[in-house]
């Protein structure tokens, strides 16, 4: 038997998929609160063993009477509400104009967004749209032209049903109300993520699975508020200034340092499996939490990244600070303060939900960034308490002291922290081989290069419930152990004999629910878990194994080096807290989040694959930015690629960009000290400012800073021009060097010219456009064979007509690279 809060959870989850139904059979004069309550009281309800047959009617109940104008029964009374509350995101379309549900398609969520003077145009937001049909990681997720599209609800809601129904008997999801609440968030976000909530009199720009989630969530918040309350809400929610949920954020701090303080052979290995843990570390500390508040999944909004959010009743907010620091204990005994979490929640009151679409801010994203403030503050004073309390386990002396081996990749000595011997743990440095050459690791360290071995290998996720505390050797799955939480990483075999009756298990990169069987043993999937996985292999004596940057360096096309990107999303702090606008709510927050998700943590899998499959190692993707090494030309590629596919992905919409920086260097060079020159390149790119006075949006390699639209479109032309006219024949590499050294000779002039203090940067520019570098350009192209004359003089002109001299010299380094 559920709790109250349960059962209008559930109701709040299924309260408006009849929407769905009715656009599939459209046909059928029946409204969608009938098509739901039907369906769910047919087909869904009767296979939950866990609820009783009155829960049962009751919630087939609420989703058949929603609507109603003054229900008596509490539980839909507080869906109502609930659904108000959710609702308050709609915007209604302009004049008496009316839409076609079965026809309209979902408008992405990007075409709103807007920082200052960059957003896009009004024509442009009602020209993309999303087609029906089922998420994949392909073209199925970028918006196109409405003209291009045609609804097929009939279609995506049979192959909805269809996965309903193939679900086994024996899954959790039958047994077990969390278990169930993933199945059916992971059947929404995998068949309603294109479907809009609303369509008749409201613009079509909210998802039915977003809808559903959040009506979900805060419906079981809701129910703890006492009779008087919910009276008081019932007339306008959107008006009253009462709280009704709390908002809670979580933050892991020390994420940079954590994955990137690395040095010695085999970090490439050692980065990925400590990039892919904080992924799961921070689902963990998500999940753990949500079962300290004793919430629902579907209250868990975002988790990615490092970064949580989830709503909570009011009545938890006096066990946060609790919480908050029980969990700063475990890490801090696991990890000696290098990472950490810092842990917030904000009141939400009902008028918060409201939304105004010609306002700059609404009340949601002030909270929004009130939540931020506060996570931010608490950054400031991480280890107050631990400081009071105990100061040498922050201040120190730390480790045994005297001549010890420590691990080469993060310089810890033996069972270090100090905290890992209270809980029982251990934490060895040993001598370890690879190839002829003898390393010390410590174990942790170790497990992390087996973890990424199994990444890239891995199908599965099976989550199961652990409530001992771990011993022995600290691994990477031993604080997971800690939270509570077994996890494998597995394919098929594995996964077979690893399943236990009421494990989680997810299918990695695919939204697909198909249950596995194999061994007349089947294997029920209740969900699925996008991760950054893509690597390139050697195979050796029959095995396959992740190659090595040498190897990757060999694979270049040009000058064996390795490249190193680092890319992320510009001003995203600044887009979730006013981007929207007076638009902004939970659930478009949310849509946002789970967005950039889909294309960080999934789709770039995808981009290496059309790259470069075998000479591009995706290491670090979540939230809104990646790490990848490579061969040098294949990152150089990657970049293009991505920040491409981005824009097309955010309906080309000018406030939503990225900068990334490349560096590139010779295999020998330490991974950890390329990532940190690829960070000045990228830290270089998010200062650079455009000529309309715009920030960021820029690429950033070997020194030099370039815009995406007009020069490194540029620069990609003429260097794949000179590479082809050098492979062939067509030119000799005396045109290269001659060109070289026009662009150093400019150089050289505009340093001696500035250096003139009497003359003004104006004047200098003035100055430099005639000096004897121009001479040398018109007389170098002049000598060259005539039929390349024509293209030539094409090139002369953009250097001097439109000052892309400024960017010869690392157009002939590029191209003196890919033709070494």
């Amino acid at each position: 038997m559920l709790s109250g809060s349960q059962v209008v959870a559930l109701a709040g989850l299924f309260h408006d998929l009849g929407k769905f139904r009715q656009r599939a059979f459209w046909g059928e004069r029946k409204r969608h609160e009938t098509h739901g309550s039907e369906w769910l009281t047919q087909t869904v309800l009767p296979r939950l063993t866990f609820l009783t047959e009155q829960e049962q009617t009751e919630i087939a109940q609420v989703v058949e009477r929603h609507h109603e104008p003054a229900p008596y029964e509490r539980d839909i009374r507080i869906v109502k509400i609930a659904d108000q509350l959710a609702s308050g995101e709609r915007v209604q379309r302009e004049g008496e104009e009316v839409g076609d549900p079965s026809q309209e398609l979902l408008i992405p969520v990007f075409v709103r967004l807007k920082i200052g003077n960059r957003f896009l145009p009004f024509s442009e937001q009602g020209r993309w749209r999303y087609e029906t049909t089922p998420l994949r990681l392909g073209d199925s997720i970028f918006p196109k032209p409405h003209d291009q599209l045609r609804a097929d609800y009939p279609s995506l809601w049979d192959a909805f049903e269809r996965t309903w129904l193939s679900l086994p008997n024996n899954a959790p999801t039958f047994r077990d109300f969390d278990a169930f609440v993933l199945t059916w968030l992971s059947l929404l976000r995998a068949y309603a993520w294109c479907v809009p909530a609303a369509a008749y009199r409201d613009e079509p720009d909210i998802s039915l699975a977003d809808h559903l989630q959040v009506t979900g969530a805060l419906a079981f918040c809701l129910w703890e508020l006492d009779d008087t309350t919910i009276e008081l809400l019932e007339p306008n929610p959107l008006e009253s200034k009462t709280e009704v949920v709390l908002l809670v954020g979580g933050d892991i701090t020390g994420i940079q340092r954590f994955i990137y303080t690395i040095s010695s052979k085999g970090a490439a290995k050692s980065l990925r499996g400590r990039s892919a843990y904080l992924n799961l570390l921070c689902d963990a500390i998500a999940e753990w939490l949500r079962r300290k508040l004793q919430v629902p999944p579907c209250n868990i909004i975002y988790s990615s990244g490092g970064h949580f959010y989830l709503l909570a009743p009011l009545s938890k907010r006096d066990e946060i600070d609790k919480l908050r620091l029980e969990l700063l204990d475990l890490l801090f005994d696991f990890f000696g303060g290098e990472l950490a979490i810092v842990i917030e929640a904000v009141p939400l009151r009902a008028c918060d939900f409201k939304i105004d679409p010609n306002a700059n801010r609404s009340p949601l994203g002030e909270r929004w960034a009130e939540l931020a403030q506060r996570l931010s503050q608490r950054k400031g004073t991480l280890w107050r308490e631990r400081i009071v309390i105990a100061p040498n386990s922050v201040f120190g002396p730390f480790g045994q002291g005297g001549e010890t081996e420590t691990c080469d990749v993060c310089h810890s000595e033996p069972d270090e922290p100090a905290g890992l011997v209270k809980r029982g743990l251990r934490r060895p440095v040993e001598p370890k081989m690879r190839g002829d050459e003898i390393v010390w690791r410590c174990s942790l360290c170790e497990s992390f290069e087996e973890l990424a071995d199994r990444i890239w290998r891995a199908k599965f996720l099976l989550l199961r419930p652990h409530h001992q505390q771990p011993r022995g050797e600290l691994q990477w799955h031993s604080i997971l152990q800690a939270l509570g939480l077994e996890l494998w990483l597995d394919d098929e075999n594995e996964l077979v004999n690893h399943y236990r009756r009421d494990d989680w298990v997810l299918r990695i990169n695919d939204a697909d629910l198909t249950p596995v069987c194999r061994n007349n043993t089947l294997v029920p999937v209740i969900g699925f878990r996008f991760l950054p996985q893509h690597t390139p292999t050697v195979t050796q004596n029959g095995t396959q194994r992740i190659a090595d940057l040498t190897e990757l360096s060999e694979r270049s096309q040009g000058a064996p080096y390795y490249g190193v990107l680092r890319m992320d999303v510009d001003s995203l702090g600044r887009l979730f807290a006013e981007g929207l606008g007076g638009m902004a709510s939970l659930s478009r927050l949310a849509t946002l989040s789970r967005s950039l998700t889909v294309f960080f943590e999934g789709y770039l899998n995808e981009i290496c694959r059309q790259v470069a499959p075998e000479r591009l190692y995706l290491l670090y993707s979540g939230g809104d930015d990646l790490f990848a090494v490579g061969s040098w030309d294949a990152v150089i590629g990657l970049a293009e690629k991505v920040r491409w596919d981005f824009r097309c992905y955010t309906c080309h919409n000018p406030c939503m960009t990225v900068s990334a920086g490349v560096s590139v260097h010779h295999d020998k060079f330490p991974l950890y000290q390329a990532a940190e020159i690829a960070k000045g390149y990228l830290e270089a790119a998010k200062n650079f400012e455009h000529p309309d006075g715009h920030e960021k949006d820029a690429f950033g390699f070997w020194g030099r800073v370039v815009d995406w639209d007009e020069t490194q479109i540029w620069l990609r032309k003429w260097h794949d021009k000179l590479v082809e006219w050098l492979e062939t024949r067509q030119a000799t590499r005396a045109l290269l060097f001659k060109l070289a050294r026009i662009a150093e000779l400019h150089e050289e002039i505009k340093r001696r010219l500035e250096r003139k203090l009497e003359l003004s940067q104006q004047e200098v520019e003035r100055r430099l456009k005639f000096e004897k570098w121009r001479w040398r350009l018109v007389y170098t192209i002049a000598r060259e064979k005539t039929e390349l004359q024509s293209e030539l003089k094409s090139l002369q002109e953009d250097l001097v007509q439109r000052d892309f001299i400024r960017h010869l010299l690392l157009l002939t380094r590029w191209t003196e690279l890919s033709t070494r």
